[in-house]
């Protein structure tokens, strides 16, 4: 009977497996905070914390999966968690993008003033966002992107999220991405840095949440895509304004983009557009 017990003792102890660690800039070993940490194409994984400190279970994980992080401005981290495992030390070093193309200058004649996107600031088709009403990460871990059709050189100038209703006990994190287009769904991001919003009820100035991003250099001229992400746990909620018949595309951590057609997040932005 001991024995029986002692190998069903190792054999949990085998199966339970919870590393620890950080995510971290190569370049000077700051903290990449909210980092989203996935397994392979599964909607599951961990969310750092606003120290880049992050505790993943990977208890009967297929080990051939490959460990995934995906921040704006950084290039992408992947590398099987079996490979992963064998490291002394579980910090993840991501390294930031090189920028590879001359910084454009805009003049009033080369470029005007366009907005484009989801506008409503509908009261009754809400996005809602209730983390303590989940499970643990589940909507810190959520994607929404919409696409823009385009095939001209364009700058972002600005990015506007319109919120009906703001009830949350700490101000909130959002985390935008720019991501280009391949085979019709959201593919590589854009940017050259990771960009970042603190959203609180007295920046949401008649419901919209504005980022103002003309500094960032973000060019495109092809479709392209936009995403939010709610990136710390908060108490309360955060209702977006939506609208019907618009498209919307949606993920966890880093699993596949699902579709949807039905409604969309009022996610909008003001551009420059080249004449």
């Amino acid at each position: 009977m001991k024995i029986c017990f002692f190998s069903l003792f190792i054999g949990v102890f085998l199966s339970a497996q919870t590393i620890t660690g950080k995510v971290l800039s190569q370049y000077d070993n700051s903290p990449v905070p909210y980092a989203r940490i996935g397994i392979g194409s599964e909607e599951n994984g961990a969310i750092a914390d606003e120290n880049g400190n992050y505790k993943l279970d990977l208890s009967n994980i297929n080990k051939d999966l490959n460990l995934n992080v995906h921040v704006g401005g950084f290039e992408k981290f992947s590398v099987s968690i079996n490979s992963f495992l064998q490291n002394s030390s579980h910090n993840i070093l991501l390294n930031e993008k090189i920028r590879d193309i001359a910084e454009v200058v805009i003049t009033p004649k080369q470029f005007k003033d366009k907005h484009w996107g989801v506008d409503s600031k509908s009261k009754k088709i809400l996005f809602a966002t209730y983390p303590e009403r989940k499970k643990e990460k589940e909507e810190q871990s959520r994607e929404l992107a919409i696409k823009f059709s385009n095939n001209k050189k364009v700058k972002i100038q600005k990015i506007n999220l319109n919120i009906s209703d703001f009830q949350t006990d700490v101000p909130v994190r959002l985390r935008i991405n720019v991501y280009d287009e391949k085979n019709g769904i959201p593919n590589q991001s854009v940017l050259y840095k990771d960009i970042t919003g603190i959203v609180t009820r007295d920046s949401i100035v008649n419901n919209t949440f504005t980022l103002d991003v003309s500094d960032d250099d973000i060019y495109v001229n092809s479709n392209f895509f936009v995403s939010i992400q709610f990136m710390n746990f908060f108490k309360g909620h955060i209702f977006i304004s939506g609208a019907f018949f618009k498209t919307v595309f949606k993920r966890k951590y880093y699993g596949s983009w699902e579709k949807s057609t039905i409604a969309s997040p009022a996610i909008n932005i003001y551009v420059k557009v080249e004449k």
